[in-house]
Formats: structure tokens, C-alpha cells, sequence
């Protein structure tokens, strides 16, 4: 490795904004345009020799100049360049695996196993055909209320794929806790044949359970923390299938819940439709906590509002005192399980199981309902229910 490469990453690793810039990088060209603005003059051959050791700051550019690279080696000398095989079909695997956990798709994640898996979670019970995998993963996903893969190091070894990572999980409560966590998957063509989850996960059940910050496999030398990559939410951002996934409604619950995160997507229509996602969201938690005068800064002064077979309500202040009257006297929104959410221009569709408690009985009850929001900007100016509002009667 050339010394001007080892300055440039001594100088990244000491510089947390220096490393974000060039993480940022998602060509050779790029990653070299802002070295160079940054003091450090280097060539694409230089990087190119780097690749194999300094993923964790070279990100996504060695995904760009793979082919590119032994392409070039067979042409020139018939030779294969002597750099780590960090990246491929496999690893890409992965990534999709994970897309489907952070989306809470069950019936997606069990496709992309065997017939006959091995699947072993810490030291829960080994899972040992599809159907036990999407048992454990729908138990595990009614617990918590998103998860996030913060991916440090992903390579390949033959048919084995490695990973280091982050594993950040949202509760019911809102609390996050971030856990230490390797993956060793083997592949068998193109199915996962085993997976076997190395951590200790009982923290996420036990909030009282100490975790301390440098426990991340984040930590680097003298305690510092590495800036993590984000390569999931990169791949719901630029993954071809993970953009289709995300517009056919199977969006990660990072973006819905926990830290409601946006998905960076390419274009400023997809960064309208996440901003219109985010502030349903924060309608609702304004619905839960009764905070009326936030409520009425997501409607349109013309909202229309309208539950099952009811009769309908316009207005901001008349929707607040529909919700009013339902809280006081019949029932109390609490919280709600989103199963799928679907996104069209200036259209959202929720389906969600929502939650309430009974103001008379104290009972509580779930309703199966489909919301649907149109909206101008970022306000809501129609507001459907659809949904079957009789367990409200129940004694």
C-alpha cells in the first residue's frame, strides 16, 4: 500500500468528517476527486491495491471498480488481481436476507432458505425447517418495534458468508439498545442452507440488563467509535430490489418506527413521498398523545375524515373533536402493529392491526383496519378508515 494511501486512511480515521466524505464516494472517480480536495493527490491503481483491507472506508466504490478491476487484470496479463473478495453474489444475498428482517416479512426471509436449514439464534431453540424459521422470526418481530443491521465488515469465503455488525433494536417502548453481533451464513447455490447468529440478544428483552457503549464492534483503538457505513439503508436507497420492495409497500420498520428514519431515495418524488410517510407517522403519535393543536398542523384547513360506514367530518378542529368525544367516552388509541404500507404520489395506504382500551370495561381490543391518507405537501386533506369499529361496543 502506497504511504499516500496510509496517510489518507491514518487522517480518515482520526477525522470523522473526513471519513464520512469519503464513505460518501460510490465510484473510484469520486473517492479520488475528494481525496485530492482534501490534500491527498492519489491514483485509481493506488486505491485499487488498497481495496482488499480498507473496506470499512472505501464503502461502496469497491463494488464499482470489482468487475472493472478484473476485467482489466485478465486483459492485460491474464492474471487475477490479488484482492480480497469482499463483495459478491453472496454477499448481496445477505443484504436482501437482512431487507427482509428490517421489513418484518416473514414469508419473504423464509424464501431465502433450503428445504432443509439449519437456523441458530444465540441459544434459542435451532430452527430446523422454513416453517420453524418464520415462527421465531414473527415471535421476535412482535416484540420489538424495528431492528437495524449497522454492518461493520461483510466477506466471503468460498460458500460461507461472514458478517460483523451492529444489531440496533427499537422496543415497544421507544428505547433502543444496541447489541455486538457476527453472522455466519452457508450457501448452498442460491439459498441459505445455514445461519447461525452468534450474540447475546436478552437485553432487548430485559431493558435492566447493562450494555455499555463500548461494547459496539464499532469501538477502535483508545475507545474511539468508527462512523458506521449504513450499507441496509443505502441498499433500500439504491438497491434495485430493494426500491422495488420499498415502493410495493415492504418498507424497513426503521422508517415507520423506532427512529423513523428516511430512506434516501434518488429523486425528489421519493423524497416527497418519505416526507409525506413521516409526517402520517408523527400524526399519529400525535393522535396517542393527545397533543390536539400538534394534530391540526398535519391537516389541511378543507380535512375530510371519515371512519367505516360513519357519517363524515371536515375541518381540523371538528376532526379533533371527534377523536375527543371517541377518547372520553368510548375508547383510547394506544399504539398500533403496521403489517404493510404502500406509496403512491400524494397517496398513502396503511394496513395495521391498531390497539385501543375500552373507556368503560378497561378492556382492550385490536382492530384490523386499512387507513388511507391523500395528501397536499405534507398534510393530510382526506383521512379514510376502513375497518369494522364494532369491538368499541364490547362490555
Amino acid at each position: 500500500m502506497s504511504q499516500k494511501v496510509i496517510s489518507l486512511l491514518a487522517s480518515a480515521f482520526e477525522n470523522p468528517s473526513l471519513q464520512q466524505k469519503l464513505h460518501s464516494a460510490n465510484t473510484p472517480e469520486s473517492f479520488v476527486k475528494i481525496a485530492s480536495e482534501n490534500g491527498y493527490e492519489i491514483t485509481k491503481e493506488e486505491l485499487a491495491k488498497s481495496l482488499g483491507t480498507v473496506h470499512v472506508v472505501f464503502g461502496e466504490v469497491v463494488l464499482s471498480m470489482m468487475d472493472e478491476l478484473m476485467a482489466g487484470a485478465s486483459a492485460s496479463n491474464d492474471k487475477t488481481p490479488t484482492i480480497e473478495k469482499i463483495s459478491g453474489t453472496n454477499v448481496d444475498l445477505v443484504k436482501r436476507l437482512f431487507s427482509r428482517g428490517e421489513a418484518f416479512d416473514s414469508e419473504g426471509f423464509i424464501t431465502f432458505f433450503t428445504e432443509n436449514p439449519i437456523y441458530q439464534f444465540g441459544n434459542f431453540e435451532v430452527c430446523l425447517d422454513k416453517e420453524s424459521i418464520k415462527k421465531s422470526a414473527d415471535n421476535f418481530f412482535n416484540q420489538i418495534s424495528a431492528v437495524y443491521h449497522e454492518i461493520k465488515v461483510i466477506w466471503e469465503l468460498g460458500d460461507l458468508v461472514f458478517v460483523e455488525m451492529d444489531v440496533l433494536y427499537w422496543r415497544k417502548d421507544g428505547s433502543l439498545i444496541s447489541l455486538p453481533c457476527t453472522d455466519i451464513f452457508r450457501v448452498e447455490g442460491d439459498k441459505f442452507s445455514e445461519l447461525r447468529i452468534f450474540m447475546d440478544v436478552n437485553p432487548v428483552f430485559d431493558p435492566t440488563l447493562p450494555v455499555p457503549q463500548s461494547a459496539s464492534v464499532l469501538t477502535a483503538k483508545e475507545g474511539k467509535q468508527l462512523l458506521p457505513p449504513g450499507t441496509m439503508r443505502k441498499h433500500f436507497a439504491e438497491h434495485p430490489e430493494g426500491k422495488e420492495r420499498v415502493k410495493n409497500g415492504f418498507v424497513p420498520k426503521w422508517s415507520i418506527a423506532g427512529p423513523k428514519w428516511q430512506i434516501d431515495y434518488e429523486n425528489k418524488a421519493n423524497d416527497k413521498s418519505s416526507e409525506q410517510l413521516k409526517a402520517v407517522g408523527e400524526l399519529a403519535q400525535s393522535v396517542m398523545n393527545q397533543d390536539w393543536e400538534k394534530v391540526k398542523t398535519y391537516l389541511t384547513p378543507d380535512i375530510f375524515y371519515k371512519v367505516g360506514s360513519g357519517e363524515p367530518v371536515y375541518g381540523p378542529q371538528a376532526v379533533v373533536n371527534f377523536f375527543k368525544q371517541v377518547f372520553n367516552n368510548t375508547a383510547v388509541f394506544y399504539g398500533h402493529e403496521v403489517r404493510k404500507v404502500w406509496q403512491e404520489p400524494d397517496i398513502i395506504t396503511i394496513e395495521m392491526d391498531a390497539k385501543y382500551q375500552l373507556v368503560g370495561s378497561k378492556k382492550h381490543v385490536t382492530i384490523a383496519c386499512c387507513d388511507i391518507y391523500r395528501l397536499r405537501g405534507n398534510q393530510v386533506s382526506e383521512w379514510r378508515v376502513y375497518a369494522d369499529m364494532s369491538p368499541w361496543n364490547t362490555l
